[in-house]
């Protein structure tokens, strides 16, 4: 329970920049009770859920991995869950639906700026994870089964 709702207040933080309401976390924790989320499968993507638990940070940089090299993972489904969530929670909807400033000028900007921070990500990502889950990966294979003669 506690790490369910370490991973909600995490991935609100990330996704909207402010701590998720007693709703949220209610509805976060009954989807995973009801087993609507899947558990994590392996070694990795468990880690991956773990540490984006850690902070919003953490979980920008496990969810840009996450989003090139692991799309089906159970981070990214819980993502998608509490960002649904989000959008029909009071006082949060708002801020997703809300229009930023400043014209074309501005959306370039933004665009280009948005760019290169989710480039740089990337890389931090890559140098992050991807020795992991090549260690993890030689570690969390199935074992052959034994062949009778």
């Amino acid at each position: 329970m506690k790490q369910l709702e370490r991973e909600c207040r995490s991935f609100s933080q990330y996704l909207i920049g402010r701590p998720p309401n007693d709703y949220l976390l209610g509805k976060y924790v009954e989807c995973h009770q009801a087993g609507r989320i899947p558990e994590p499968e392996g070694a990795f993507d468990g880690f991956l859920t773990r540490v984006a638990a850690r902070g919003p940070f953490l979980a920008r940089t496990a969810d840009t991995y996450a989003s090139r090299f692991f799309r089906y993972g159970s981070l990214r489904k819980k993502l998608v869950l509490v960002l649904a969530l989000l959008e029909c929670s009071p006082g949060s909807f708002e801020t997703l639906d809300e229009a930023e400033p400043g014209g074309v000028a501005g959306t370039i900007v933004r665009l280009a700026w948005r760019t290169f921070a989710y480039l740089a990500m990337m890389a931090l990502s890559i140098a992050l994870f991807l020795p992991v889950r090549l260690w993890m990966s030689a570690w969390d294979r199935p074992k052959a089964p034994a062949v009778e003669a």
